[in-house]
C-alpha cells in the first residue's frame, strides 16, 4: 500500500478522482476523496517479455563469449516467442502486445506463458490457477547432466 499527500487542485469541484490503468485490458475506477473505500481496487496484469539483452542494447557483458559477429543482431530486439503450431520456444523480434511473447511470474517463481492460457479480464479479479497455464522449461535433462544444449519448451507445471 502506497500513500501520497495531495493538495486538491480545484477545491470548488466535487472531490472525485478517476484512476486508470492503460493497456490491453485497461481498467478504471472513480473514487470519492471524502469516502475512500478499501473495497475499490484497481486490477491489472503485469506481463513481461523475456529478452535477449544484447539484441536491445548491443552491449555485451565483459568476459562473455560474443553472441554474433553480425552487427544487425545487436539491435534486433529479440524476445522469447512461442510458435502456435509447434509450441516451440524461439527468439523473434519484439511485437508489443503480442500474446505469444508475453509471460508472467507466478507466486512460486515459474514463468507462465500468457499466450497459451485463456484471456483474462483484469477488471474481474479471479486467482489464476497455476495448473491451467503452460510454463517455460527445458526439453530434457541433458543441460543438467552432460553440458549439452537443450531447447526451451512449454510444459504443464
Amino acid at each position: 500500500m502506497t500513500s501520497l499527500d495531495y493538495a486538491w487542485d480545484e477545491p470548488i469541484l466535487p472531490p472525485f478522482v478517476m484512476l486508470t490503468v492503460k493497456g490491453a485490458g485497461s481498467s478504471e475506477i472513480v473514487c470519492s476523496m471524502n469516502d475512500f473505500q478499501d473495497s475499490k481496487q484497481l486490477y491489472y496484469e503485469n506481463f513481461i517479455y523475456i529478452a535477449a539483452t544484447y539484441t536491445f542494447s548491443g552491449l555485451q557483458e565483459p568476459g562473455v563469449r560474443p553472441v554474433a559477429l553480425n552487427k544487425d543482431a545487436a539491435y534486433a530486439e529479440l524476445v522469447l516467442d512461442v510458435s502456435p503450431k509447434t509450441q516451440r520456444v524461439v527468439l523473434k523480434k519484439k511485437e508489443p502486445g503480442k500474446r505469444s511473447q508475453l509471460w508472467r511470474m507466478t507466486g512460486t517463481g515459474m514463468l507462465c506463458h500468457e499466450g497459451s492460457s485463456v484471456p483474462h479480464n483484469p477488471q474481474k479479479p479471479s486467482p489464476r490457477s497455476v495448473d491451467s497455464c503452460m510454463i517455460l522449461d527445458i526439453a530434457g535433462l541433458a543441460a543438467v547432466t552432460d553440458n549439452r544444449y537443450e531447447p526451451l519448451m512449454l510444459r504443464k507445471p
